[in-house]
Protein backbone atom coordinates (compact mmCIF):
# COMPACT_ATOMS: atom_id res chain seq x y z
CA UNK A 1 0.00 0.00 0.00
CA UNK A 2 1.49 3.04 -0.81
CA UNK A 3 1.55 6.01 1.36
CA UNK A 4 1.84 9.46 1.18
CA UNK A 5 4.04 11.49 3.08
CA UNK A 6 2.96 14.96 3.09
CA UNK A 7 5.28 18.03 2.62
CA UNK A 8 5.67 20.20 5.20
CA UNK A 9 4.53 23.67 5.43
CA UNK A 10 7.72 25.39 6.06
CA UNK A 11 9.26 23.72 2.95
CA UNK A 12 7.00 24.57 0.91
CA UNK A 13 6.71 28.58 1.88
CA UNK A 14 10.68 28.26 1.50
CA UNK A 15 10.52 27.20 -2.45
CA UNK A 16 7.72 29.83 -3.02
CA UNK A 17 10.23 32.50 -1.28
CA UNK A 18 13.05 31.40 -3.53
CA UNK A 19 11.12 31.86 -6.84
CA UNK A 20 9.63 35.75 -5.72
CA UNK A 21 13.26 36.43 -4.99
CA UNK A 22 14.71 35.15 -8.42
CA UNK A 23 11.94 37.07 -10.15
CA UNK A 24 12.72 40.02 -8.21
CA UNK A 25 16.31 40.00 -8.78
CA UNK A 26 15.63 38.95 -12.36
CA UNK A 27 13.49 42.07 -12.97
CA UNK A 28 15.73 44.68 -11.04
CA UNK A 29 18.48 43.28 -13.99
CA UNK A 30 16.33 43.99 -16.26
CA UNK A 31 15.58 47.42 -15.20
CA UNK A 32 19.05 48.54 -14.20
CA UNK A 33 20.23 47.11 -17.97
CA UNK A 34 17.15 49.08 -19.55
CA UNK A 35 18.21 52.29 -17.53
CA UNK A 36 22.37 51.58 -17.90
CA UNK A 37 20.91 51.63 -22.20
CA UNK A 38 19.18 54.46 -22.08
CA UNK A 39 21.37 56.12 -20.12
CA UNK A 40 24.27 55.83 -22.67
CA UNK A 41 22.13 56.74 -25.08
CA UNK A 42 21.59 60.06 -23.75
CA UNK A 43 25.22 60.56 -22.10
CA UNK A 44 26.58 59.10 -26.05
CA UNK A 45 24.07 60.11 -28.55
CA UNK A 46 23.99 58.77 -31.87
CA UNK A 47 26.60 61.02 -33.93
CA UNK A 48 28.72 61.22 -37.21
CA UNK A 49 32.22 60.92 -36.65
CA UNK A 50 34.43 63.23 -38.86
CA UNK A 51 38.29 63.28 -39.41
CA UNK A 52 40.24 65.31 -39.36
CA UNK A 53 38.24 67.13 -36.58
CA UNK A 54 37.06 70.95 -36.29
CA UNK A 55 38.93 73.56 -35.99
CA UNK A 56 42.10 71.19 -37.13
CA UNK A 57 44.90 73.20 -38.65
CA UNK A 58 48.19 72.61 -40.75
CA UNK A 59 46.84 69.44 -42.14
CA UNK A 60 48.88 67.68 -44.40
CA UNK A 61 47.62 67.48 -47.97
CA UNK A 62 48.32 63.24 -47.72
CA UNK A 63 45.68 63.14 -45.15
CA UNK A 64 42.53 60.93 -45.62
CA UNK A 65 38.91 62.31 -44.98
CA UNK A 66 37.66 59.91 -42.78
CA UNK A 67 33.44 59.73 -42.79
CA UNK A 68 31.36 57.19 -40.22
CA UNK A 69 28.54 56.69 -37.67
CA UNK A 70 28.61 55.57 -33.86
CA UNK A 71 26.31 52.40 -33.19
CA UNK A 72 23.61 50.48 -34.46
CA UNK A 73 24.89 50.83 -38.27
CA UNK A 74 23.83 54.59 -39.13
CA UNK A 75 23.28 55.00 -42.91
CA UNK A 76 25.19 58.26 -44.28
CA UNK A 77 23.12 60.00 -46.85
CA UNK A 78 25.08 62.98 -48.01
CA UNK A 79 28.65 64.63 -48.02
CA UNK A 80 29.59 67.84 -48.95
CA UNK A 81 32.86 69.26 -49.29
CA UNK A 82 33.62 72.81 -50.07
CA UNK A 83 37.23 73.94 -50.80
CA UNK A 84 38.15 77.65 -50.21
CA UNK A 85 41.41 78.59 -51.48
CA UNK A 86 43.51 81.62 -49.29
CA UNK A 87 45.77 83.83 -49.74
CA UNK A 88 49.27 84.15 -47.92
CA UNK A 89 46.72 87.22 -45.60
CA UNK A 90 44.25 84.17 -45.39
CA UNK A 91 41.78 86.14 -47.18
CA UNK A 92 39.64 83.88 -49.94
CA UNK A 93 40.48 83.35 -53.79
CA UNK A 94 38.08 80.98 -54.35
CA UNK A 95 35.46 78.56 -53.69
CA UNK A 96 34.68 75.32 -55.31
CA UNK A 97 32.82 72.10 -54.07
CA UNK A 98 34.17 68.69 -54.47
CA UNK A 99 32.73 66.17 -56.01
CA UNK A 100 33.40 62.55 -54.82
CA UNK A 101 31.56 59.37 -53.06
CA UNK A 102 33.04 57.63 -49.67
CA UNK A 103 34.84 54.33 -50.19
CA UNK A 104 35.07 51.80 -46.62
CA UNK A 105 34.71 55.41 -44.70
CA UNK A 106 37.07 57.45 -46.70
CA UNK A 107 35.91 60.41 -48.98
CA UNK A 108 37.31 60.17 -52.70
CA UNK A 109 37.35 62.89 -55.08
CA UNK A 110 35.90 62.21 -58.36
CA UNK A 111 39.20 63.65 -59.94
CA UNK A 112 42.89 64.63 -58.62
CA UNK A 113 44.14 64.52 -54.99
CA UNK A 114 41.31 65.80 -52.66
CA UNK A 115 43.16 68.22 -49.87
CA UNK A 116 45.25 71.28 -51.65
CA UNK A 117 47.81 73.59 -49.29
CA UNK A 118 46.71 77.07 -48.11
CA UNK A 119 43.00 75.90 -48.24
CA UNK A 120 40.24 76.27 -45.73
CA UNK A 121 37.90 72.84 -45.94
CA UNK A 122 33.94 72.75 -44.89
CA UNK A 123 32.62 69.63 -44.58
CA UNK A 124 28.80 68.52 -44.21
CA UNK A 125 27.75 65.25 -43.60
CA UNK A 126 23.58 63.92 -43.11
CA UNK A 127 23.16 60.45 -41.66
CA UNK A 128 20.17 58.40 -40.62
CA UNK A 129 21.03 57.46 -37.06
CA UNK A 130 19.32 54.59 -35.27
CA UNK A 131 18.93 55.15 -31.43
CA UNK A 132 17.43 52.37 -28.55
CA UNK A 133 14.25 53.94 -27.09
CA UNK A 134 11.50 52.24 -24.25
CA UNK A 135 9.93 51.18 -27.57
CA UNK A 136 13.08 50.09 -29.55
CA UNK A 137 15.19 51.32 -32.04
CA UNK A 138 14.13 54.93 -33.55
CA UNK A 139 15.80 56.81 -36.07
CA UNK A 140 16.97 60.36 -36.08
CA UNK A 141 18.43 62.53 -38.89
CA UNK A 142 21.59 64.27 -37.88
CA UNK A 143 23.84 67.02 -39.74
CA UNK A 144 27.63 67.13 -38.98
CA UNK A 145 29.88 70.15 -39.92
CA UNK A 146 33.42 70.45 -39.65
CA UNK A 147 36.14 73.09 -40.69
CA UNK A 148 39.60 72.66 -40.84
CA UNK A 149 43.08 74.21 -42.44
CA UNK A 150 45.37 72.62 -44.53
CA UNK A 151 49.20 72.87 -43.99
CA UNK A 152 50.65 76.52 -45.02
CA UNK A 153 53.06 77.62 -47.10
CA UNK A 154 54.88 80.27 -45.78
CA UNK A 155 54.96 83.67 -47.77
CA UNK A 156 56.36 86.93 -46.22
CA UNK A 157 53.37 89.63 -45.82
CA UNK A 158 54.64 92.67 -48.14
CA UNK A 159 52.57 95.44 -49.29
CA UNK A 160 53.03 97.78 -52.12
CA UNK A 161 53.85 100.50 -50.00
CA UNK A 162 56.99 101.65 -49.00
CA UNK A 163 58.01 100.14 -45.05
CA UNK A 164 59.77 103.23 -43.37
CA UNK A 165 62.47 102.66 -41.11
CA UNK A 166 63.45 104.99 -38.54
CA UNK A 167 67.05 104.98 -36.79
CA UNK A 168 67.77 102.46 -33.97
CA UNK A 169 64.34 100.07 -35.52
CA UNK A 170 64.71 96.87 -37.25
CA UNK A 171 63.36 95.93 -40.49
CA UNK A 172 60.39 94.43 -40.22
CA UNK A 173 59.56 90.75 -42.01
CA UNK A 174 56.01 89.46 -41.37
CA UNK A 175 55.25 86.27 -42.06
CA UNK A 176 51.65 83.78 -41.94
CA UNK A 177 53.17 81.56 -40.55
CA UNK A 178 56.14 80.67 -37.98
CA UNK A 179 59.46 80.29 -39.81
CA UNK A 180 62.68 78.35 -39.00
CA UNK A 181 64.97 79.81 -41.38
CA UNK A 182 64.98 83.03 -43.91
CA UNK A 183 67.75 84.19 -46.79
CA UNK A 184 67.32 87.52 -48.03
CA UNK A 185 69.41 90.44 -49.96
CA UNK A 186 69.56 93.99 -49.34
CA UNK A 187 70.64 96.09 -52.14
CA UNK A 188 72.23 98.60 -52.24
CA UNK A 189 73.95 96.34 -49.71
CA UNK A 190 74.48 97.31 -46.27
CA UNK A 191 75.94 95.29 -43.90
CA UNK A 192 72.62 94.10 -41.74
CA UNK A 193 71.63 90.80 -39.62
CA UNK A 194 68.65 88.86 -39.30
CA UNK A 195 66.99 87.06 -36.42
CA UNK A 196 63.84 85.44 -36.34
CA UNK A 197 62.25 87.15 -33.21
CA UNK A 198 61.98 84.20 -30.28
CA UNK A 199 58.62 85.94 -29.19
CA UNK A 200 57.06 85.55 -32.18
CA UNK A 201 58.33 83.57 -34.62
CA UNK A 202 56.27 84.78 -37.37
CA UNK A 203 58.46 87.93 -37.46
CA UNK A 204 61.84 88.85 -38.85
CA UNK A 205 63.73 91.42 -37.57
CA UNK A 206 66.61 92.78 -39.65
CA UNK A 207 69.00 95.05 -37.74
CA UNK A 208 71.31 97.14 -40.56
CA UNK A 209 74.48 99.65 -40.26
CA UNK A 210 75.60 103.14 -41.35
CA UNK A 211 71.66 104.25 -41.28
CA UNK A 212 71.32 107.44 -42.51
CA UNK A 213 68.30 109.50 -43.48
CA UNK A 214 66.28 109.90 -46.90
CA UNK A 215 67.64 106.36 -48.25
CA UNK A 216 65.55 103.78 -49.90
CA UNK A 217 66.50 99.94 -50.30
CA UNK A 218 65.18 96.70 -52.04
CA UNK A 219 64.59 93.65 -49.40
CA UNK A 220 64.20 90.44 -51.47
CA UNK A 221 63.30 87.54 -49.73
CA UNK A 222 65.06 84.79 -51.27
CA UNK A 223 64.42 81.69 -49.10
CA UNK A 224 62.27 80.81 -46.04
CA UNK A 225 61.21 77.26 -44.77
CA UNK A 226 58.45 77.05 -41.73
CA UNK A 227 58.21 75.00 -39.06
CA UNK A 228 55.83 73.05 -40.94
CA UNK A 229 58.38 72.06 -43.29
CA UNK A 230 57.00 74.13 -46.58
CA UNK A 231 59.35 76.71 -47.85
CA UNK A 232 58.32 79.44 -49.98
CA UNK A 233 57.27 79.44 -53.57
CA UNK A 234 59.19 82.56 -55.25
CA UNK A 235 61.24 85.55 -53.97
CA UNK A 236 59.15 88.66 -52.67
CA UNK A 237 60.53 92.25 -52.50
CA UNK A 238 59.57 94.82 -50.60
CA UNK A 239 60.07 98.83 -51.04
CA UNK A 240 62.37 100.30 -47.47
CA UNK A 241 63.09 103.66 -46.99
CA UNK A 242 64.37 105.44 -44.05
CA UNK A 243 62.69 108.51 -42.42
CA UNK A 244 62.94 112.17 -44.26
CA UNK A 245 65.19 113.84 -42.39
CA UNK A 246 63.19 116.69 -39.66
CA UNK A 247 62.80 119.96 -41.00
CA UNK A 248 62.08 123.26 -39.49
CA UNK A 249 60.57 126.77 -40.89
CA UNK A 250 61.40 129.80 -38.43
CA UNK A 251 58.68 132.49 -38.48
CA UNK A 252 60.17 134.94 -38.47
CA UNK A 253 62.75 134.01 -41.29
CA UNK A 254 66.67 134.04 -41.42
CA UNK A 255 67.54 137.48 -42.61
CA UNK A 256 63.88 139.03 -42.27
CA UNK A 257 64.03 142.76 -41.13
CA UNK A 258 61.29 145.31 -39.70
CA UNK A 259 60.10 142.36 -37.33
CA UNK A 260 57.61 143.86 -34.68
CA UNK A 261 58.87 144.46 -31.36
CA UNK A 262 55.65 142.37 -29.76
CA UNK A 263 56.34 139.78 -32.56
CA UNK A 264 56.20 135.65 -31.17
CA UNK A 265 58.70 133.67 -33.12
CA UNK A 266 57.48 130.34 -33.94
CA UNK A 267 59.19 127.40 -35.25
CA UNK A 268 56.90 124.83 -37.02
CA UNK A 269 58.72 120.87 -38.01
CA UNK A 270 57.50 118.91 -40.84
CA UNK A 271 55.98 116.60 -39.01
CA UNK A 272 54.23 116.40 -35.30
CA UNK A 273 56.90 116.08 -32.26
CA UNK A 274 56.98 112.82 -30.47
CA UNK A 275 58.98 114.18 -27.47
CA UNK A 276 57.98 117.84 -27.10
CA UNK A 277 58.97 118.14 -23.52
CA UNK A 278 62.88 118.36 -24.11
CA UNK A 279 62.84 121.04 -26.37
CA UNK A 280 63.69 123.84 -23.81
CA UNK A 281 66.82 121.97 -23.28
CA UNK A 282 67.87 122.59 -27.12
CA UNK A 283 67.20 126.04 -27.73
CA UNK A 284 68.96 129.32 -27.10
CA UNK A 285 67.94 132.67 -27.71
CA UNK A 286 70.87 135.57 -28.54
CA UNK A 287 71.11 137.98 -27.07
CA UNK A 288 69.62 135.96 -23.92
CA UNK A 289 65.58 137.24 -23.47
CA UNK A 290 63.42 136.54 -20.64
CA UNK A 291 60.35 134.61 -21.57
CA UNK A 292 58.86 130.80 -22.67
CA UNK A 293 58.34 128.17 -25.09
CA UNK A 294 55.01 126.69 -25.47
CA UNK A 295 53.86 124.15 -28.05
CA UNK A 296 50.85 125.41 -29.46
CA UNK A 297 50.33 122.33 -31.78
CA UNK A 298 51.64 119.49 -32.01
CA UNK A 299 54.29 120.61 -34.64
CA UNK A 300 54.99 124.09 -33.64
CA UNK A 301 56.90 125.74 -30.99
CA UNK A 302 55.86 129.53 -30.32
CA UNK A 303 58.43 131.90 -28.16
CA UNK A 304 56.86 134.20 -25.67
CA UNK A 305 58.96 136.99 -24.60
CA UNK A 306 58.24 138.60 -21.16
CA UNK A 307 58.67 142.03 -22.87
CA UNK A 308 59.28 143.73 -26.15
CA UNK A 309 62.04 143.00 -28.19
CA UNK A 310 64.39 146.19 -28.00
CA UNK A 311 63.90 148.46 -31.39
CA UNK A 312 66.54 147.24 -33.97
CA UNK A 313 67.82 144.68 -32.21
CA UNK A 314 69.18 141.66 -34.02
CA UNK A 315 68.24 137.96 -32.52
CA UNK A 316 69.29 134.72 -32.83
CA UNK A 317 67.09 131.07 -32.33
CA UNK A 318 69.62 128.12 -32.43
CA UNK A 319 68.03 124.52 -31.74
CA UNK A 320 70.01 121.67 -31.45
CA UNK A 321 69.42 118.73 -34.04
CA UNK A 322 70.23 115.22 -33.93
CA UNK A 323 69.74 111.35 -32.96
CA UNK A 324 69.04 112.87 -28.86
CA UNK A 325 67.69 115.69 -29.64
CA UNK A 326 63.90 116.30 -31.04
CA UNK A 327 62.60 113.78 -33.39
CA UNK A 328 59.25 113.30 -35.47
CA UNK A 329 56.39 111.04 -35.19
CA UNK A 330 58.24 109.09 -37.94
CA UNK A 331 61.52 109.17 -35.39
CA UNK A 332 63.15 111.54 -38.04
CA UNK A 333 65.41 114.14 -36.59
CA UNK A 334 67.14 117.51 -37.71
CA UNK A 335 70.56 116.23 -39.14
CA UNK A 336 72.43 118.77 -37.35
CA UNK A 337 71.73 122.26 -35.41
CA UNK A 338 70.15 124.85 -37.18
CA UNK A 339 69.43 128.41 -36.47
CA UNK A 340 67.74 131.82 -37.55
CA UNK A 341 68.63 135.38 -37.09
CA UNK A 342 66.05 138.40 -37.42
CA UNK A 343 66.16 141.73 -37.11
CA UNK A 344 63.59 143.86 -34.98
CA UNK A 345 62.02 147.48 -36.33
CA UNK A 346 64.53 150.02 -35.32
CA UNK A 347 62.20 153.09 -34.40
CA UNK A 348 63.63 155.01 -37.37
CA UNK A 349 62.40 153.81 -40.84
CA UNK A 350 63.84 155.35 -44.20
CA UNK A 351 61.11 155.46 -47.18
CA UNK A 352 62.20 155.94 -50.50
CA UNK A 353 59.56 157.42 -52.89
CA UNK A 354 60.97 156.29 -56.60
CA UNK A 355 57.74 158.09 -58.22
CA UNK A 356 58.11 161.36 -56.10
CA UNK A 357 62.30 161.04 -56.22
CA UNK A 358 61.98 161.59 -52.16
CA UNK A 359 63.78 160.17 -49.43
CA UNK A 360 61.99 160.60 -46.05
CA UNK A 361 62.98 159.92 -42.76
CA UNK A 362 60.91 158.49 -39.82
CA UNK A 363 61.25 158.41 -36.13
CA UNK A 364 58.80 156.71 -34.00
CA UNK A 365 56.08 157.12 -37.24
CA UNK A 366 56.73 160.29 -36.98
CA UNK A 367 58.17 162.28 -39.93
CA UNK A 368 62.05 163.86 -39.28
CA UNK A 369 62.86 165.04 -42.61
CA UNK A 370 62.37 164.50 -46.60
CA UNK A 371 65.02 165.11 -49.25
CA UNK A 372 65.35 164.86 -52.82
CA UNK A 373 66.92 162.51 -54.51
CA UNK A 374 67.89 160.88 -57.68
CA UNK A 375 67.27 157.31 -58.13
CA UNK A 376 68.13 154.43 -61.04
CA UNK A 377 68.08 155.58 -64.30
CA UNK A 378 65.35 153.26 -67.16
CA UNK A 379 68.23 151.04 -67.99
CA UNK A 380 69.42 150.61 -64.23
CA UNK A 381 66.59 151.09 -62.40
CA UNK A 382 66.73 151.08 -58.82
CA UNK A 383 65.27 148.04 -56.49
CA UNK A 384 62.36 147.62 -54.75
CA UNK A 385 61.02 146.18 -51.64
CA UNK A 386 62.01 146.21 -47.76
CA UNK A 387 65.07 145.95 -46.63
CA UNK A 388 67.51 146.91 -43.52
CA UNK A 389 70.82 148.63 -43.11
CA UNK A 390 73.39 145.98 -43.16
CA UNK A 391 76.58 148.40 -43.43
CA UNK A 392 78.20 152.05 -43.17
CA UNK A 393 81.12 153.43 -44.54
CA UNK A 394 82.22 157.10 -45.22
CA UNK A 395 83.77 157.00 -47.87
CA UNK A 396 84.15 154.21 -50.79
CA UNK A 397 85.14 153.53 -54.21
CA UNK A 398 82.70 152.78 -57.15
CA UNK A 399 83.17 151.02 -60.43
CA UNK A 400 81.31 149.54 -63.03
CA UNK A 401 81.30 148.72 -66.11
CA UNK A 402 81.35 152.90 -67.37
CA UNK A 403 81.52 154.52 -64.74
CA UNK A 404 84.36 155.32 -61.68
CA UNK A 405 83.39 157.48 -58.44
CA UNK A 406 86.57 157.66 -55.88
CA UNK A 407 85.85 158.25 -52.17
CA UNK A 408 81.54 158.75 -52.49
CA UNK A 409 80.52 159.57 -49.59
CA UNK A 410 78.18 158.29 -46.63
CA UNK A 411 77.20 155.41 -47.93
CA UNK A 412 74.41 153.22 -46.58
CA UNK A 413 74.69 149.62 -47.97
CA UNK A 414 71.26 147.89 -47.94
CA UNK A 415 71.28 144.89 -50.09
CA UNK A 416 74.68 144.03 -52.10
CA UNK A 417 76.23 146.72 -53.73
CA UNK A 418 73.16 148.92 -53.98
CA UNK A 419 73.15 151.64 -51.75
CA UNK A 420 72.17 154.92 -50.20
CA UNK A 421 75.39 157.66 -50.75
CA UNK A 422 76.51 161.17 -51.09
CA UNK A 423 76.34 161.88 -55.29
CA UNK A 424 79.10 164.80 -55.19
CA UNK A 425 79.31 164.73 -59.04
CA UNK A 426 75.54 165.24 -59.67
CA UNK A 427 74.45 168.93 -60.82
CA UNK A 428 70.42 168.35 -60.31
CA UNK A 429 68.09 165.75 -58.07
CA UNK A 430 64.84 164.88 -58.67
CA UNK A 431 65.52 162.75 -61.56
CA UNK A 432 66.32 159.01 -62.19
CA UNK A 433 69.73 159.02 -63.83
CA UNK A 434 72.18 156.94 -61.33
CA UNK A 435 73.33 152.98 -62.06
CA UNK A 436 70.64 151.88 -59.32
CA UNK A 437 71.87 153.50 -56.08
CA UNK A 438 69.32 155.95 -54.13
CA UNK A 439 72.27 159.76 -54.56
CA UNK A 440 72.10 162.04 -52.16
CA UNK A 441 72.68 165.76 -51.98
CA UNK A 442 76.44 165.48 -49.86
CA UNK A 443 75.01 167.94 -46.84
CA UNK A 444 71.56 165.46 -46.91
CA UNK A 445 73.59 162.19 -47.21
CA UNK A 446 76.16 163.02 -43.99
CA UNK A 447 72.77 163.86 -42.00
CA UNK A 448 71.34 160.34 -42.96
CA UNK A 449 74.58 158.60 -42.45
CA UNK A 450 74.81 159.82 -38.40
CA UNK A 451 71.30 159.30 -37.94
CA UNK A 452 70.44 155.92 -39.17
CA UNK A 453 72.10 153.10 -37.14
CA UNK A 454 73.07 149.52 -38.76
CA UNK A 455 69.46 147.56 -38.76
CA UNK A 456 67.75 150.67 -40.40
CA UNK A 457 65.01 149.22 -42.54
CA UNK A 458 64.78 150.88 -45.85
CA UNK A 459 61.43 150.70 -47.99
CA UNK A 460 61.88 151.61 -51.81
CA UNK A 461 58.37 151.90 -53.74
CA UNK A 462 56.87 153.90 -56.24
Amino acid sequence: MNRVTPIPQQSMNGASTRRRSIMAISLVVAVFALVGILSASAIFPPAVKINPETDSREVPVDTLLKISTSRFRGSINSVEVKETLLDPMGTPVSEEIISGHLEGGIFVPDSGPLLKPDARYEVTVTADLRQLSLTGFDTEQVSEKVTFHTVVTPAPLVSGSAQVVEIGSPIVVEFNTPIEKFDYTLAPEVPSTATIDADNRTRVLISFEGYQQGQSYTLTVTAATAENGAGIKQPYSQAIVTTDPLKVIFVPGDGESAVSTSARPTLTFTEDIRNPDIADSLLAIVPATLGSWEWISSDTLEFRPLDDWTEGAQVTISLKGGTEALRGASGSYLREDVQSTFTVKPSKFIDVNLSAQTVTLYEHNQQVRTMICSSGSKATPSLTGTYAVYAKAEKLDMEGEDYSAPDVPWVLMFNGDYTIHGNYWATTFGVPSSHGCVGLPVTDAEFLYNWAPIGTIVSIHY
